[in-house]
């Protein structure tokens, strides 16, 4: 008997659905702003009613990484990945910006150790 296999040689390589059905056949993204290098991270939440490749994206987003990192560490075009990107902002599975633009709660703090850096 002939083992046929859409993808890979692995279970999870099987991709019985093709892309463009899980993003309902949009082919760019709501968000405008979103280019390679936008850094997204996962937030909080139940991710089991999402699909494989939802989930995916989700756990590689546990730090803070750009939609070109996820669109080579997935191995799936880049076009897809912004739109499944915008799809799980939109739904509130990831949170946009990067680690550089959160901003310091604690002034005081960051005065203490600048003034404990000139002493030195």
């Amino acid at each position: 008997m002939i083992d046929v296999r859409w993808c890979g040689d692995d279970e999870e390589d099987r991709r019985l659905v093709p892309l463009y059905v899980l993003v309902n056949g949009r082919t760019h993204p709501r968000n405008t702003s979103l280019d390679l290098a936008t850094q997204v991270i996962a937030l909080p939440a139940d991710t089991t009613a999402l699909d494989p490749e939802y989930r995916a994206i989700i756990n590689r987003c546990e730090t803070w990484m750009s939609i070109a990192e996820i669109s080579a560490k997935l191995d799936l075009p880049l076009a897809i990945i912004k739109v499944l990107v915008d799809v799980l902002l939109e739904r509130g599975y990831l949170a946009l910006g990067a680690p550089a633009q959160k901003t310091v709660a604690d002034r005081w703090l960051l005065e203490t150790i600048l003034a404990s850096l000139q002493k030195l």
